[in-house]
């Protein structure tokens, strides 16, 4: 069985990134440490209100194909089985209450002094069954919240090669060629970062959001939110959501199969919103297929 040239560019890259760990990071130690030194300083939970509220679907459900692959499009597809593999940024919809489940609701505009202290707990990525799965205390989801300067774990669950490329805020390719060996990064810079597979299984996604306050919540099977304590004040309080919709590929040269693809920008909802002291908020957000629209 023949390797293709994208699995050595794949390799190449990996050794690449990992001497680019070595050298110095975006942020240093004694940055993170100042910054997180003054978060919650100035929390005071009487002077804090809550939001709450849902994400629904209007209109038809969208219609999404699943992707036809073989398990490594990388290698040569002879003899191999092509496979359907659920895109993983479908809406899942609840069908009594229209509530969108696994959306992401957060606050922007937060002091981070002033914020409760951080209370997510640690994220470990996991690559199983050729998916990606984001375990945070006892929740399983494609999303993740990690505060700025924290670990996250990554292990592969298969005795099969992955590697597992992250973009956007935080950059970085690191192979997994062993089942159930962990490995650990330090997430430095806020802002959302993007996992996909780097070996080909172009249907891998995560999303992790990188912050430094506590502010994030998913939204439950009926689409429900909820953000307590949040300190009075005026915000942008956000819904995202990621795209289904492609926006281009890139084919492996050797196999001419497809080896990664790029979604369309995520929905975002944004709503301008003030919080009182002792106050409850109910925030509803609405989503639509054009939400979803190219743009």
């Amino acid at each position: 069985m023949r390797i293709s040239t994208t699995l050595l560019l794949t390799a190449t890259s990996v050794l690449i990134n990992l001497l680019a760990g070595c050298q110095d990071s975006p942020q240093s130690a004694e940055d993170i440490t100042a910054t997180r030194s003054d978060a919650s300083t100035l929390f005071d939970l009487q002077s804090t209100g809550t939001i709450t509220g849902t994400v629904v679907w209007d209109g038809p459900r969208p219609k999404v194909s699943a992707f036809v692959a073989p398990v490594s499009p990388q290698w040569d597809p002879k003899g191999q089985d092509f496979l359907s593999w659920p895109n993983p940024n479908v809406p899942v919809i609840d069908d009594k209450s229209s509530g969108v489940k696994d959306a992401v609701v957060f606050l922007r505009n937060v002091d981070p002094r002033r914020a409760r202290p951080w209370n997510h707990a640690p994220v470990r990525v996991e690559q199983i069954d050729y998916r990606i799965q984001i375990r945070q205390g006892e929740l399983e989801s494609r999303c993740g919240f990690v505060r700025c300067g924290d670990e996250i774990e990554m292990i592969s669950r298969q005795s099969v090669f992955h590697s597992m490329h992250a973009g956007g805020a935080n950059f970085f390719t690191l192979a997994f060629p062993d089942r159930d060996k962990p490995l650990s990064r330090r997430l430095e810079r806020p802002g959302l970062t993007e996992l996909s597979s780097a070996a080909g299984c172009y249907w891998m996604r995560g999303y992790l959001f990188v912050a430094d306050h506590p502010y994030y919540c998913r939204t439950d099977c009926e689409g429900r939110f909820h953000l307590p304590q949040v300190p009075a004040g005026q915000y942008e309080l956000v819904c995202w959501h990621p795209n289904w919709r492609e926006r281009g590929h890139d084919r492996d040269p050797e196999s001419s199969l497809v080896c990664r693809l790029y979604f369309q920008p995520p929905a975002k909802l944004v709503r301008m919103m003030k919080i009182g002291a002792g106050k409850t908020e109910n925030i509803s957000f609405t989503l639509t297929a054009d939400a979803f629209s190219a743009r």
